[in-house]
Formats: C-alpha cells, structure tokens, sequence
C-alpha cells in the first residue's frame, strides 16, 4: 500500500514575536508515514541502549558490593564501610551527563544543520573547512558510539572505583549523550496531534532496554564475571549503536526561512524565558523528580538481598519494574493526550509520592512476613507512576513552551534533571544505614525518596497553575 505524505503543521504564522510565541515560517516539508516509523524505531532504539543501560546499573552496583566481584581491589564488601555512595555515583554520573550533555550537543547539533556554526568561505583556512565538512550530526552520534564502547572496555581492565568514575561514569555518560541527543531532539517535531503518545512510545524504550539488560547483565556477570561482562557490552553497543548513529534524523527546520533569513530553533533560554514561573517550576520539578526517580532503581537489587532473597531476583525485580514503567510510558501518553497532559502528569506524580510512603517505607518498618509483600506493591506501583513524568514531560514542554522553544527548554530542563541524578542516588547511599540494622537501614532512604517526590508533586502543580494563569484556565490541560 503507498504512503502518502502528510503535512503537519508545528507552528502557525503570526506576527509580533514575542516570548512562547512563533515567527513567521515558511511552509515545513511534509512528513510520510514511513519516515515517521523510521524516526520512532531509530529514537526508541537509541533510549533502550542509553537509558536502558542506566535504569539497570544496581545490577553492577550489587556486582560490586559483593564479594564475588572480580573487578575492584581490594573488595568492598571486606572493608568494614562500603563505599555505596561512591558506587552509586558511578552510574549516576553516567545518568546524569547522558541528560545534562544537551546544553552542549544541542546548540552545535543546530548550527551544524542550519550552516551557522562556521560558515567557510574562500579565505577560510584549508585545514578548517576540512573539519567543519567532517562535523555533522552523523559524525557526533557515530563518535559517541565509539565513545560508549571505550569507556566499558577501559573500565573492564579497572581495578578502582575512582578509575570506574572516568570510565563507566565519566566517558561512557559522555559518550551516551553524543548519541542521545542528536536522535531525540527532532522527534517531536515529527508528531502533532498524536505527540504524546509518540513520545511515549519512544521513550518507553529506556523501560525495554532495562526490562532486557537487567537480566542479561545478572547472567552475564555469575556466568563470565564483572570483566568480561563489561567487554561483551562494549561489542554489543558498537554493533547495535552503529547502525542507529547513522541513521540520525534532520532538524525538521534546518532549511527553513523566515522574513529575516534561515530560521534556526533557539537553543539557549533566553532571561525572559527563565524568568517565567512556568521555567521555574519546571526546573525544579525537573530536578527533584530525577533526584527521586533514579535512587529506587540504585537500591532494588540490595533491597531486595536484604530482605533474604538472591541478587537473581533483584535483578528480576528491577526488570520487572522496566516492564511495567515502558508500558506505562505508553499508556500516560496515550492518556495525557486525552485528559490533559499536566492534569495526567500531576496524579501520577503524586501516585509515585504516595507508593513510597505506603509500600516502602511500611516495607522498611514491617518487622513481619508482610514486608516482601509490601516491597513488591511499591515496585508495581512506583514503576508504573513514574512513567507518566518520562511519557509526558517532552510533549508538556512543546504545549507550554512552543515547538519553537523545545530545543532550547528541552536541552536545560534535561541538564537540571541530570544534576538530579547525580544528587539523589549518592545522598541516598550516605543515609544508608548499616547492615546490621536489616531493613531498618533503608528508612531514610526511603522517607527521603519520598520527600523528593512529593516536592516535584507540588513544583508540576506549580506548572499546571502559572501556565493556566498566563494562557487562560482549561479544565482539560
């Protein structure tokens, strides 16, 4: 059956430009179903290898607290006070810069497709035009490739947590971004009506690649060890990363023209913008919810030993909880796109919030049989709560900000959520109490992921109030 072009529309002509409003553009190209399902496969592919991978790093982080490691010298588990803060800030380190990379990868993605990063001309030095014909957006994904499988072969000959830190921290979260950004950024310019739900669906990937390395990263590591576990990634992500780095979609706007020459999406938030309650609150909610959202993740395997089952099945656990939160993703933006996208993201908000202080911490207190039991509601509930912030917060940011501010708002709102990452998690190994103490030793934890959640609870509401008081109150929003 043929394809037919679709136009879609992003941005209606208007005239006085103001902050959140749109220039006058000229018509977009049109978009066919085809090349749709392409930038859908090849955005949904590059979220399961990245943030996949990091939604499943308390597999290693158990790997490496225990005694059968084989990577760390000496062992963590003979010294008398782990170091599981330090260890969590490995993978969050990772988490983190694959997010906060896009106030960098961003800007120089967009003046590389709209011709203004350098322009040459014939005066310009030999030496550099070379370079600036080199530098596309395809070279910066397929370096970034390459980068993430560097990182996990340097860190499998590691014999140290701070050498982990540069390598499965440092250049393997580098490296991720490199590939994150350029495939992710124009995939909303790609949808409309349906935007939501195509998001969701993409980003529903990062519950998919966990759902799958989980497991296979547990396996790996009783069968073959910490080393060679870590250098059978680094093959795996060149020859499954190659083919997506080159298949990076261009800028729906790269070649368009206003009035007043080519038009380029901002992508720097000017002082207006930032000003604005909606920015505000956004960032902030941005930040707590990525401070709260990634340290269940850290602690699900270690919890789960705790409680006196195998590191086996807390690495089933947290695949499980990949499962439920990539079908939630799916279903909250199926969802949002119905009864309003900041309406849908707040009750999920507040339903994470609410599942920590119900299941976990009466999971932490329980001194009875109940506790696993408790321990398994959160997972279920937790996961699939806190799929409605990753299955909505692009869409919300194209409906709050505009389309034309996306790249801008986007690339910010992700560096302050990467910051998050890399707060939460090692905070949280800091009030990790000993292990003497059982459960009992996850309390603060437990009452601080809580905390964390409840306040970016408040901050989306915060976002739902001003951006109704600037544009008029809707019901359905």
């Amino acid at each position: 059956m043929a394809t037919q072009p679709q136009t879609i529309q992003l941005a209606t002509p208007r005239t006085g430009y103001r902050v959140g409003s749109e220039p006058d553009l000229s018509p977009l190209p049109p978009i066919s179903r085809k090349k749709q399902a392409a930038v859908l496969f090849s955005a949904f592919m590059t979220i399961a290898l990245t943030i996949g991978y990091n939604q499943c790093f308390g597999v290693f982080q158990q790997y490496y607290l225990s005694s059968s490691q084989d990577v760390l010298a000496p062992s963590p588990a003979s010294q008398d006070s782990p170091p599981t803060a330090l260890l969590a800030f490995v993978g969050t380190l990772c988490y983190g810069l694959t997010w906060a990379g896009g106030i960098l990868v961003n800007p120089v993605i967009s003046r590389i497709e709209h011709g203004t990063w350098a322009p040459t001309t014939p005066s310009t030095r030999l030496w550099r035009r070379r370079i600036l014909r080199l530098l596309t957006p395809r070279a910066i994904t397929i370096s970034g490739v390459v980068m993430m499988s560097a990182g996990l072969a340097l860190a499998s000959i590691s014999s140290s947590i701070w050498q982990l830190l540069l390598t499965q921290g440092f250049l393997l979260g580098l490296g991720m971004s490199l590939l994150y950004f350029p495939l992710l950024a124009p995939a909303p310019e790609y949808f409309t009506n349906h935007r939501a739900t195509a998001m969701g669906f993409i980003l529903a990937g990062g519950g998919v690649g966990g759902l799958v390395f989980s497991n296979m990263t547990q396996a790996l590591l009783g069968s073959v060890g910490g080393r060679w576990t870590l250098r059978i990634y680094a093959v795996f992500n060149l020859i499954a990363g190659l083919p997506i780095a080159w298949a990076v979609p261009r800028s729906r706007f790269a070649g368009v023209s206003t009035a007043d020459g080519p038009d380029r999406p901002n992508t720097h938030v000017s002082r207006a913008l930032a000003s604005r309650p909606t920015f505000l609150f956004s960032a902030l909610a941005a930040f707590l919810q990525a401070a709260g959202a990634q340290l269940p993740l850290s602690f699900i395997p270690s919890y789960t030993v705790i409680l006196g089952l195998t590191a086996t099945k807390g690495a089933n656990f947290l695949a499980a909880s990949n499962a439920i939160n990539a079908v939630s993703r799916v279903l909250v933006g199926y969802a949002g796109d119905r009864l309003g996208r900041q309406n849908t993201l707040i009750l999920t908000m507040l339903l994470a919030a609410t599942s920590v202080f119900t299941f976990w911490v009466s999971s932490v207190l329980s001194t009875t049989s109940s506790s696993q039991s408790l321990w398994l509601a959160f997972i279920a509930f937790y996961s699939f709560s806190t799929g409605g912030y990753y299955g909505l917060f692009p869409a919300l940011i194209a409906e709050v900000f505009g389309i034309r501010q996306y790249a801008a708002v986007n690339a910010f709102i992700l560096f302050v959520r990467g910051l998050g990452t890399m707060f939460g998690s090692p905070v949280g190994g800091q009030l990790l109490g000993s292990s003497e103490e059982g459960t009992r030793a996850y309390t603060s934890i437990a009452y601080w992921d809580g905390a964390l959640l409840m306040g970016a609870t408040v901050c989306c509401a915060g976002v739902r109030w001003a951006d109704g008081k600037g544009k008029g109150w809707k019901w359905i929003a």
